[in-house]
């Protein structure tokens, strides 16, 4: 066997796993610090989320646009709004609820009780992927999904301080998560002519994710009145201003790269290697949150 088919087969997916777990752990991180109540405790998780999806969208769509032929623009460019709507909508939404969840239980609970119950998460990819019809149901398959959980679980255990509203938050991001692999999977693979690329696949589902997201902050958050003087600085003045919008913004850069990473194990791999994935993922962040940050994280 040559080398390059060595790689084709066994280590194809090795850059892109290696960014999505990097970006994950750094964004953890960063959503821990800027939300945790015990830390920045910033009033408006889902707002300063939905400016990430922001971004995503006027980052993807630029580049998509410049470069159509290369980066995908041309091919939703020629996209009917029936087709664009059929996965921009449920995707989009899916993804919108798994982070907005995710990041509202990092308000309540530590980064290692949150990838505690996330890790749960290759449990519901293979059953998402079964509903869908992308993997079939083998005794195996299940086996290897209940331990991979059940080991991350032990892992984590004795690490964390019970709380009920935010293990609720999370338990409901990892079943949104397990569908949302699987959905953008299922959708993406029944177009014609494919989207062909992370890049122009973030274009297509960041819009509906910015506005459902926006729209879920201001029914929740009410960011008017949690950002006004009375409630912390965040905008008291100009310099204030542009600090909060630079720690916005520094989080959206560490998102697009984690994103782009993800789509790109999307639509090249399958639910069997993004469990997988998962699983270092989760225990990559239980070694940050334990390494650098101990209990109180």
């Amino acid at each position: 066997m040559s080398d390059s088919t060595f790689y084709q087969r066994h280590c194809i997916y090795l850059p892109a796993m290696t960014g999505w777990f990097i970006c994950s752990a750094a964004l953890s991180s960063y959503n821990k610090v800027i939300f945790g109540k015990d830390r920045g405790a910033f009033p408006c998780p889902l707002l300063l989320t939905s400016v990430h999806f922001l971004v995503q969208w006027v980052f993807s769509y630029s580049v998509s646009a410049l470069f159509p032929d290369y980066y995908g623009g041309k091919v939703v460019k020629d996209m009917s709004w029936k087709v664009y709507l059929g996965v921009s909508i449920p995707c989009g939404l899916v993804t919108a609820v798994d982070v907005g969840l995710s990041n509202l239980s990092l308000v309540r609970i530590s980064i290692t009780f949150f990838t505690m119950v996330k890790s749960s998460a290759p449990v519901w990819v293979l059953l998402s992927a079964f509903i869908f019809g992308l993997e079939k149901i083998t005794w195996n398959l299940i086996m290897v999904g209940l331990l991979i959980t059940a080991g991350e679980i032990l892992t984590a255990f004795g690490e964390v301080e019970f709380d009920t509203v935010g293990f609720l938050l999370v338990l409901s991001a990892a079943i949104c998560g397990g569908i949302r692999w699987t959905l953008v999977q299922f959708k993406l693979q029944k177009l014609d002519p494919p989207l062909g690329g992370p890049v122009v696949t973030m274009r297509v589902l960041a819009s509906t994710m910015f506005f459902s997201m926006l729209l879920l902050s201001f029914i929740l958050e009410r960011p008017w009145n949690a950002l006004g003087p009375e409630h912390g600085d965040y905008f008291i003045d100009f310099e204030h201003g542009m600090k909060t919008i630079s720690l916005g913004l520094s989080g959206a850069f560490i998102a697009i790269a984690m994103v782009l990473c993800e789509f790109w194990l999307i639509l090249n791999s399958n639910a069997i290697v993004l469990m997988i994935g998962g699983v270092v993922k989760e225990m990559l962040t239980i070694f940050v949150g334990v390494t650098f940050f101990w209990r109180q994280f």
